[in-house]
């Protein structure tokens, strides 16, 4: 090549570095457009708290690739705001930790999804003893929900300081089942209780000591609490409910909730941070179970009746309905307690994971995720 000719050469790359970054300085980087992301879901909190009506949330959203994103808005009482760092009540997303316990005690060979009701506990009215573990896990049992029975709550609020045992609640609230096992599905609490049970009796140890062994020690969960068990840290956020029917909302703080929490449903508390740091690790990392076993987990009954938000459920597992989170494949669980609402949720098509938490009973807040979602699927898909 002549001198001329590299000359040439040198000229056209010379130019064509300078084209190409004039037509690139005005794009945002990626960082810059994170930076606007993290921007607009506060906005969107902000929003959403007077929108919704709601008191306080607490929101975490991991996306693969980027730091954890965490913003709250609202109060937990008085004029005392909502951080980060405080913990709610998780619900029944605490059914994810009984079902991912269950789980691996069946990869270590201490219990088969096929064991029967009979092997591990003792007989109750009006439950079926050959139930299976996997139809307790899939709510396919046919158990009658005692939180659906008629004189339930009226006992656990107007005696809400008395500690239940699991197995005197369900013999003094257990009604006829709705079907044979097998036959149908049935959201039950009932379920739930009895895999609790059952964990207590397959590892001679609590709830609480399996809970923090296999999850929020390994996880770095150090803000997860189970209610009863564990003494709970100083910056709970005050649970509101309408307890007269006055149409205003009351603060739970000034009645214990230890019937509830001691057998009635739910008993994690833990921050919002942590409940997407649980979805990631259980379902996107895949590092709490096996390959085999988690596709046991995934694998969704359906259809669910009498659960809306609910278009298939697994073991432990909820694939919600489509139709109510923008059209999104999502999987996670729901969760309600007095004064509180939560989400944990995995975007699968995505990678994202999120955690959401309300201080109200009816979660008005959580009509903001649909608003969370729409921004985070705009930006993921530019």
């Amino acid at each position: 090549m002549t001198k001329t000719n590299v000359k040439l050469v040198l000229i056209l790359l010379f130019l064509l570095l300078v084209f190409f970054f004039s037509c690139t300085e005005d794009l945002p980087s990626e960082i810059e457009k994170y930076q606007e992301l993290t921007e607009n879901l506060q906005r969107t909190l902000n929003e959403g708290i007077v929108k919704y009506r709601g008191i306080g949330i607490s929101a975490a959203v991991i996306i693969p690739g980027q730091e954890m994103w965490t913003g709250v808005a609202g109060v937990s009482h008085g004029t005392t705001r909502i951080t980060s760092d405080m913990v709610f009540s998780a619900g029944s997303i605490t059914k994810m930790f009984t079902a991912a316990t269950i789980l691996q005690l069946i990869e270590d060979e201490r219990l088969n999804l096929n064991d029967p009701l009979h092997q591990w506990l003792p007989d109750f009215s009006h439950i079926d003893n050959t139930i299976t573990v996997k139809q307790l896990l899939n709510h396919t049992n046919g158990i009658y929900n005692i939180t659906e029975h008629p004189d339930i709550w009226e006992e656990l609020i107007g005696n809400s300081g008395r500690i239940w045992a699991i197995e005197e609640l369900i013999r003094t609230y257990i009604l006829t089942p709705y079907f044979a096992r097998g036959t149908g599905w049935h959201y039950s609490n009932t379920g739930y209780l009895l895999l609790r049970m059952l964990i207590r009796e397959a590892t001679d140890s609590s709830i609480t000591e399996q809970y923090r062994n296999r999850f929020f020690i390994p996880l770095g969960m150090t803000s997860s609490y189970l209610a009863i068990d564990d003494r709970m840290p100083p910056n709970v956020a005050h649970g509101w409910f309408d307890l007269d029917n006055d149409g205003d909302y009351d603060d739970l703080t000034q009645i214990p909730m230890a019937a509830f929490y001691s057998g009635a449903g739910g008993g994690v508390f833990c921050t919002a941070a942590e409940l997407a740091i649980w979805a990631r690790a259980l379902l996107h990392e895949k590092n709490v179970l096996g390959e085999t076993i988690l596709a046991e987990m995934l694998d969704f009954h359906s259809p669910c009746p009498g659960e809306p938000m609910v278009s298939g459920y697994g073991l432990g597992v909820m694939r919600f309905e489509p139709a109510i989170l923008n059209g999104l494949n999502v999987w996670g669980h729901g969760g309600n307690a007095p004064g509180y609402a939560a989400g944990c949720l995995y975007l699968p098509d995505y990678g994202v994971s999120i955690g959401f938490m309300d201080n109200t009973e009816e979660g008005n807040a959580m009509s903001t995720l649909n608003d969370l979602l729409e921004i985070l699927i705009d930006y993921l898909e530019r």
